[in-house]
C-alpha cells in the first residue's frame, strides 16, 4: 500500500470550494433541506402532544368561581433525529504533471479540487433526489401518480389541480398555509409547467402573448412561496464506458413546507441537513501518497433527514 502522510486541511482550497458552491444554481438539495448546524454527532427529536394547539380539551376556557382552570395533557416523547456520517471523494495529481502544467500557467491543484468538489456535489444531489423524490419517503396517501390528460405536458392539464390538493392536505396535517409552501420540480417537469396553457392564459392579459413563465411568476400563479428547479445532470454510465448524461431529478413534483435556517431540535417543516459545527461542508484536505502523488480530499460530515413527511406531498409521472 502506498505510504500516506501530511493529511491536513487546506484553508485556501476550502475557501475556493465556497466559490464553486453557488455556480449556475446547479445544486438545489441544500435549498430543499436547509442546513441545521449541530454540536454533537447524534441527536434526538422531541415531540410534544397534542402539539401546536390543534387539539382542544373541548370544554372552553371559562373558569367558574371556585373552580380550577381546564387542563390539557402534555405528552413528551423522543426519537432519534440525526446520526452524522462522513461523505467524500478524492482526486489525485502526479507531481511531474503538476510541475509541467505549472510551466504552462495551469494550476492542476486547483483543477483537481474543482473536479473532486463537482463529483462530490453530483453524488450529494443524487442522494437528495433519492430521498425527496421517493415514494418510500412519501408513502401511502402522501404521494399521487399523475396520469393521462392531467400530466402537465398535456394541453388539457392544469397544475393548479395538483397544488390545490397538496396544499390542502399539508394544511390539514400541519396548519401551514399555502402561501408558505414551496414546490420542487425536475427540469423536464419545469419545462412543461412554465409552458402550461392554464398558467400562461392566466398571465396573457398582463404580459401580452406570454407563452412561457419564470419561477417567480409560476409561484405567484399557484399561490405558493417559491419554485425550486432541479437542473443538475450526471453521468449514469459505469467507469470506463461511454458517457451517458441524464437528469438527476426525475419527472416528479414535490409540494412541501421548509424552514430556512432551522434550529437542530425544533420543527423544521419537511426536514433538514444536519451538519457539524465548525466543519465546513465541502472541506478540502491534502495529503501525500508516495511515490509522487498528491491527493485532494473533499468531504462532508452531515445527515439529511426528512423529519415530517406530512409536510409534503409528492406527485409522480407528472409529465409523459
Amino acid at each position: 500500500m502506498p505510504t500516506r502522510s501530511s493529511l491536513g486541511v487546506d484553508r485556501i482550497l476550502s475557501r475556493y470550494t465556497l466559490l464553486l458552491k453557488n455556480q449556475d444554481k446547479m445544486y438545489v438539495g441544500d435549498k430543499c433541506l436547509p442546513v441545521a448546524t449541530v454540536n454533537h454527532p447524534r441527536g434526538k427529536y422531541y415531540t410534544v402532544a397534542p402539539g401546536f394547539s390543534y387539539a382542544s380539551p373541548g370544554h372552553g376556557l371559562l373558569r367558574n368561581s371556585g373552580a380550577a382552570f381546564r387542563r390539557v395533557t402534555t405528552d413528551v416523547t423522543q426519537s432519534d433525529l440525526f446520526d452524522l456520517k462522513e461523505y467524500g471523494v478524492e482526486s489525485f495529481l502526479d507531481d511531474i504533471d503538476r510541475e509541467f502544467a505549472g510551466s504552462d500557467a495551469l494550476d492542476l491543484r486547483q483543477a483537481a479540487t474543482e473536479i473532486a468538489f463537482q463529483k462530490a456535489m453530483i453524488e450529494r444531489e443524487r442522494d437528495f433526489a433519492d430521498l425527496l423524490f421517493s415514494t418510500t419517503t412519501f408513502s401511502g396517501a402522501l404521494n399521487t401518480s399523475v396520469g393521462g390528460s392531467s400530466q402537465w405536458d398535456n394541453a388539457a392539464s392544469n397544475p393548479l389541480d395538483q397544488v390545490d390538493a397538496a396544499a390542502e392536505k399539508i394544511r390539514q396535517s400541519t396548519g401551514i398555509p399555502r402561501s408558505e409552501l414551496s414546490m420542487l420540480l425536475g427540469a423536464k417537469v419545469w419545462e412543461a409547467c412554465r409552458k402550461n396553457a392554464a398558467l400562461t392564459d392566466f398571465y396573457k392579459n398582463v404580459v401580452a402573448g406570454a407563452t412561457t413563465l419564470d419561477e417567480a411568476t409560476v409561484a405567484s400563479a399557484l399561490g405558493i412561496k417559491e419554485i425550486i428547479v432541479g437542473r443538475s445532470v450526471g453521468n449514469t454510465a459505469k467507469e470506463g464506458q461511454a458517457v451517458s448524461m441524464a437528469d438527476i431529478w426525475g419527472k416528479f413534483a414535490l409540494v412541501f413546507h421548509k424552514v430556512d435556517n432551522p434550529r437542530p431540535l425544533t420543527p423544521h417543516g419537511i426536514g433538514a441537513t444536519f451538519s457539524m459545527a465548525g466543519r465546513q461542508a465541502g472541506r478540502v484536505e491534502r495529503y501525500r501518497e508516495e511515490p509522487r502523488n498528491e491527493v485532494i480530499l473533499v468531504s462532508y460530515l452531515e445527515d439529511r433527514v426528512v423529519t415530517n413527511a406530512s409536510a409534503g406531498h409528492l406527485f409522480t409521472t407528472v409529465v409523459a
